[in-house]
């Protein structure tokens, strides 16, 4: 079975880590799916998404590994909305990526001790869409469909 969801996180701005850890554990729980994957992918190129820590001081040093690996006084050709956009398109391509998955495990995402999954913003504040496609197999009584 494959079930699709999307979901909207308002970003803070430029280096904003929102979490959608509990957002995704929802649509996995809606879902009805018991045993799969639950597949998060970001809906945009300035933004993207990845599994991390908690710590601000970790999304800081990845903000400033970004800043050192791409300086906004270089001089880039895709210029029409400024440095800025053009950072946060290499950012989400080069480094992070726009998706990520988790297994689903007796209903719920099964994320280790440490990990929650977050919408990097790599451009500006905006309202952000993330798409859930949760497969795998539902339980329906003490039988278990696959489809």
């Amino acid at each position: 079975m494959v079930k699709l969801e999307r979901i909207r996180v308002r970003t803070a701005g430029i280096g904003d880590f929102a979490e959608i850890t509990q957002l995704v554990d929802d649509a996995v729980r809606r879902s009805g799916v018991r045993e799969g994957i639950a597949l998060v992918r970001s809906r945009h190129t300035t933004a993207a998404v990845t599994c991390s820590e908690p710590d601000p001081q970790l999304h800081a040093d990845m903000r400033d590994a970004i800043a050192a690996t791409f300086p906004l006084d270089r001089p880039y050709r895709h210029i029409e909305e400024g440095p800025e956009n053009a950072v946060a398109h290499i950012a989400t391509s080069m480094l992070f990526g726009e998706s990520t998955w988790v297994p689903v495990r007796n209903g719920r995402i099964d994320v280790g001790m440490w990990q929650h999954l977050y919408v990097v913003e790599l451009y500006e504040s905006r309202t952000r869409e993330v798409d859930v496609a949760i497969l795998g197999e539902v339980e329906r009584g003490r039988v278990v469909c696959r489809s």
